[in-house]
């Protein structure tokens, strides 16, 4: 595409003129002669073109590297993880039931059947409010009831209903006492055995039982008619507090009132943790953080049928791992959790015995033993024998990794064989402006298509990662006694271009009878450089090639190719140097844009040059068209003369 603007009669100037007052067409003519002297310039468009086709053929290569990276050696994908030993050496564990523990394997598990049981589970500190945190329904009852004609609603665990009063006596004596009458009133309107009345020293009482949970009072529909006032209660009291309140607002809804330091705050400490809370913030918002401090470690949650608060730690096990103090202000001891009004119960260790008479003893309900991983549920029944837990070589799991490696290896094998061999065909150059104005959309697409053949025909980067990609394959792994051919891995032909093949009977007898040596050989590592760095030595380089197994060597190879770290000389991948990855610096910073900036300075240059070569003609034409319009001037003048003698 042109970069440069080319508007203009002939695509050059872009002076107004006017032309052909003599006659002669100089429009045209002019067009004529600056056809042949842009054809340089419609070659280096064409050349430009070409090399931004070939960046953009090497961008589609790097993003299918990235993906056989990604898929392959992100350990971030664990499912398709070729890198590790687990990978290739599969190792599965089962037990005879999942009721009690779960359990997984990993490579340097043993094959073998084991007796599993669990004597305990694994359980933190908690602290249980020692009683009811709300504070009841109490009202101090006026001296003179006058309720007649009163009336208060009340709801009860989401059911409202209105209940009519009336004028209770005050004296336990009098069949009209108010505790009796309220009850009867409250029972008719929710059935008996959900709500209970007290009235002692002249305040009056109102809770739940029998399963019932929350009540709470409120103005009736007419609050001219609310006997609440009377009663001494006020609108929205309840028996449960909300989490949804402010601590302020339930400073006198706790049965212990909440107490807030001079600057309106509460302030407490678990496990060494201060935390502090504004009278502002709601009892959610404080639950919340106390949650997600990890300092902290515990969990704290509200039980509104118990009425009460749990504080349970994190960490599991024996040992104090649940101290909480008041600092400023009593908001543990109003939530009943403070040392002196909890139930406190003590974490205790998970206890296991395998085969009967080897006891583990640890502080979580999740660990690894010999390579098998344990994550207990519960203790096993006193007279129970346990769970049988197998460990065997999972052969199956193990070759479908390793076939699904190789076949998108194949794919990409494939692909890049595809670039290099692909011809290119000098007959279907790019497209001029000139020419595609002269075409249909789906025939400059078609060109197109076929102009972007072969651009990377025998490209010298991809042919080296092809040839070092195939001698991994086959070059030995430094200590490992196995080759690729003697686990069934390998090629057909040459004409191949590196294709593998998988003979799966040989890799799974491979497996089975030495699966660690397989191991080495498709994903070992050297002990002395573990890890791919950039900016490794040659030394380092050499020895993890020689001493890493097949894949990490595949997936080295690749890095060289499209890794966004620079190496010891202040280079990045070898492909994104050449033409740029997108999300990287390299994107506009690479050799090809630079190519491509040399030409966009060379196009400028004959663009100006061109532009001086159509001013020259026109200047010619206009000298021309001058002397035409004055020969016709006199030649008009001699036919007049002739005419008049």
């Amino acid at each position: 595409m042109n970069i440069f603007n080319t508007s203009g009669i002939t695509g050059f100037s872009s002076k107004t003129r006017i032309t052909g007052l003599s006659g002669l067409d100089t429009d045209t003519m002019v067009q004529e002669l600056m056809k042949a002297e842009r054809i340089p310039l419609d070659r280096l468009y064409q050349k430009r073109t070409l090399v931004e086709w070939k960046r953009d053929a090497y961008r589609e290569v790097i993003n299918r590297l990235r993906g056989l990276k990604s898929t392959f050696f992100d350990i971030v994908n664990r499912s398709s993880y070729i890198l590790s030993t687990n990978s290739v050496k599969v190792m599965s564990a089962k037990t005879s039931s999942n009721a009690y523990l779960d359990v997984s394997a990993v490579a340097d598990a043993q094959a073998g059947i084991h007796r599993v049981k669990v004597l305990q589970v694994a359980t933190g500190d908690k602290a249980v409010s020692g009683a009811p945190v709300s504070r009841a329904i109490t009202g101090e009852v006026s001296d003179d009831l006058n309720l007649s004609g009163k009336s208060i609603m009340v709801t009860l665990d989401g059911v409202s209903k209105e209940i009519a009063l009336d004028n209770y006596s005050l004296n336990p004596a009098d069949p009209n006492y108010i505790a009796t009458q309220l009850q009867d009133a409250l029972d008719k309107a929710f059935g008996t055995g959900k709500l209970t009345v007290g009235f002692e020293s002249g305040k009056l009482t109102i809770g739940t039982t029998g399963g019932a949970t929350r009540v709470t009072v409120g103005n009736p529909a007419d609050p001219e008619k609310s006997g609440l006032s009377a009663l001494g209660l006020k609108a929205g009291d309840s028996n449960r507090i909300s989490l949804n309140d402010t601590l302020e607002k339930l400073q006198d809804k706790l049965a212990e009132p909440l107490q807030f330091n001079e600057n309106g705050e509460v302030q407490f400490s678990i496990n060494g943790k201060l935390i502090t809370a504004k009278k502002t913030e709601t009892l959610s918002q404080v639950l919340a953080r106390i949650n997600n401090t990890t300092e902290a470690n515990v969990t704290i949650q509200y039980d509104e049928l118990a009425d009460k608060f749990t504080l349970t730690s994190k960490q599991l096990g024996q040992g104090d791992n649940l101290v909480v103090e008041d600092i400023g202000g009593n908001f543990l001891t109003a939530l009943g959790l403070s040392d002196d009004r909890a139930e406190r119960t003590e974490g205790q260790d998970a206890v296991i015995l395998i085969n009967g008479n080897q006891q583990v003893v640890r502080s979580s309900n999740q660990f690894t033993i010999n390579g098998v991983t344990y994550n207990l549920k519960e203790a096993h029944p006193t007279d129970s024998e346990g769970d049988t837990v197998t460990v065997e070589m999972d052969v199956d799991k193990a070759v479908e990794n390793i076939r699904n490696f190789i076949n998108k290896y194949n794919e990409l094998i494939d692909y890049l064989n595809g670039k290099i061999n692909e011809k290119y065909d000098r007959n279907f150059p790019p497209l001029t402006d000139a020419q595609k104005a002269e075409m249909k959309d789906s025939d400059i697409e078609k060109w197109e298509a076929k102009a972007k053949t072969g651009l990377l025909r025998n490209d010298d980067i991809l042919r080296r990662m092809l040839t070092a990609m195939r001698t991994a394959m086959y070059e030995p792994v430094e200590g490992c006694s196995l080759t690729m051919k003697d686990i069934g891995i390998g090629t057909t032909s040459y004409l191949d271009g590196g294709r593998l093949t998988v003979d799966e009977d040989k890799l799974r007898k491979a497996l089975m009878e030495n699966p660690d040596e397989v191991a080495k050989l498709l994903n070992g590592v050297d002990p002395e450089n573990p890890a791919y760095y950039r900016t490794s030595t040659a030394e380092q380089k050499a020895s993890r090639y020689k001493k890493s197994g097949v894949f990490h060597r595949i997936a080295d190879i690749i890095e060289d190719q499209i890794s966004i770290y620079r190496d010891a000389n202040g280079n990045k991948g070898v492909l994104l140097e050449k033409a740029g990855m997108e999300g990287d610096i390299t994107y506009n910073d690479n050799l090809l844009d630079d190519e491509l900036e040399d030409y966009d300075k060379r196009i400028k240059a004959m663009i100006e040059k061109l532009t001086r070569k159509e001013e020259n003609y026109y200047r010619q034409f206009s000298v021309l068209e001058t002397y035409i319009s004055q020969m016709n001037m006199q030649s008009a003048w001699l036919a007049m003369q002739f005419n008049q003698g």
